[in-house]
Parts: structure tokens; sequence; C-alpha cells
């Protein structure tokens, strides 16, 4: 097991003014799998799927397990057999690590980084973590004999909750998942944003994953940055923003 100094979460995001705009998708990708972030679930998704499907995109939200990244890597590519057609695959916080890997499908024909990590190969998220100083301290965790981390309720609604209201931080720090500490200490293996076109959304108020982390992992990727003045939890506290990134991204890709 890895040393708790280097750990992650989960959350999500803000974008600027992009506001989302109804009527059908024209993209020729219709197909979107999302992917959430450590210690939560794919409920953290639904602001932004109402939106997507409302533009009359097909959007898959998979649950990870967080037993391994391997076992997520998985889970995710299941998601992706399904699907019939090109995807865009868009993962939130942890699940940038994931999605940097599972993306090498060959049906997968972009990535949307919101408020995630960016791996290059040979780096792990907790390596990514330990390059920036942060707030988020071991202190802030409970950590089972066996390995798996739960964030600490104060510290959850204070850093990954800021932006939601604090009934609603409390509530998705009560309803966290285990997460496997050994997920943190896992090194990427391959990177589909190296030959995949990649966006950013760039938390401007994130206190887990910092912006300039944000950004510098998204310039040496050259992805698409798109800042949004918001906590680490974007998916839920800016969704229009989020879901107008991920539409234009869909209709980018060929």
């Amino acid at each position: 097991m890895i040393n708790i100094q280097t750990f992650f979460l989960s959350g999500s995001m803000a974008l600027g003014a992009m506001m989302a705009l109804p009527g059908v998708a024209t993209a020729d990708v219709q197909n979107i799998v999302l992917v959430h972030g450590g210690n939560v679930d794919g409920s953290t998704w639904r602001e932004v799927y109402d939106r997507l499907i409302a533009r009359d995109f097909h959007v898959t939200i998979t649950q990870l397990p967080m037993t391994s990244v391997e076992d997520d890597v998985a889970a995710v590519q299941r998601s992706l057999n399904i699907q019939d057609g090109p995807v865009l695959l868009v993962g939130h916080s942890y699940g940038g690590v994931v999605i940097t890997e599972a993306g090498i499908d060959p049906d997968v024909k972009g990535l949307v980084y919101v408020t995630a990590f960016q791996p290059a190969i040979g780096e792990s998220g907790g390596d990514l973590l330990a390059s920036v100083a942060s707030d988020f301290t071991p202190d802030k965790l409970t950590v089972t004999d066996d390995g798996f981390f739960l964030v600490n309720d104060d510290a959850f609604v204070s850093l990954a909750g800021n932006g939601l209201s604090e009934e609603e931080a409390l509530f998705v720090a009560r309803s966290q998942a285990w997460a496997n500490a050994d997920n943190l200490a896992h090194k990427v293996v391959s990177v589909a944003w190296d030959d995949k076109p990649s966006w950013m959304t760039v938390a401007a108020e994130d206190l887990l994953i910092s912006p300039e982390l944000q950004r510098r992992m998204a310039e040496r990727a050259g992805s698409t940055v798109i800042e949004i003045k918001n906590g680490h939890m974007l998916p839920m506290t800016s969704p229009d923003e989020v879901a107008e990134v991920i539409a234009q991204a869909a209709e980018a890709v060929e």
C-alpha cells in the first residue's frame, strides 16, 4: 500500500459563460461515456446527463468498483463494448486516470477531463498530487486496515464541497464509497490523449487538484482548456457549463 501522503479524491468543476443550448445534437459522435471520480458514484453526473440527453446524445454512466485501477478500466471497457459507434469518453477527478488508459479503445475518438488527473506514462495520481502543495493532507482521511479510505466529513465539505450547499456537500460526504488507496500509486501504462484530441475543464477554485496542476497537465497534452470558476465538484456545481464543453467536444471530434 502507498504512503497516504499522496492521495486523491473525486469531485467536480466549473466553466466560463458557456450555456447549454436546447435542440437536437448534430455531432458525429453521439455516444458519451461518463466516468465518475474517487469515493463517489455515477449520481454525481445526473445534472450533466439530463442536459446531454436533452440534446439527443446517448449517454452511459459507468459505476467504478474502485478496488483497483485495472478493475475500473475493465468496468469502463464494458461500457465501451456496448456502444453502437464512436464514443467520447469523459472522466472527472480520479476518473481521468481511468479514461487515460481505457481511452486507447479504437472506438474512443476523444477525451474530456473534468477537473481530472491527466497522467503521462509512468505517472500516478499520487505523483501528480504530490507535485503541488495542497490542503488535502493525510489527516483528512479515514483509512482501514485493509487499505481503503474515505475523506472525513468536515474535509469533504470544505475542500471538495466548495460550490455546493452545506447540506448537499454533507450528503455526498456521508454517501462516499470506499476506494483502494493503492489506486493512487498506480503507474499509468498507456496514454490515450497522446494521439487523440482532448479537452480539460479547469476548476479555477479547486481545492483538491490544484488549478495550476490542471493547466500544466493540459498544456503538455495539447488539450483544449476551458476554465470554470467553481470548485472540484463541477459536474454538480456547474452542469450547464460542463455539458456544453462535452457537447462541443462531441461535435469537434471525427
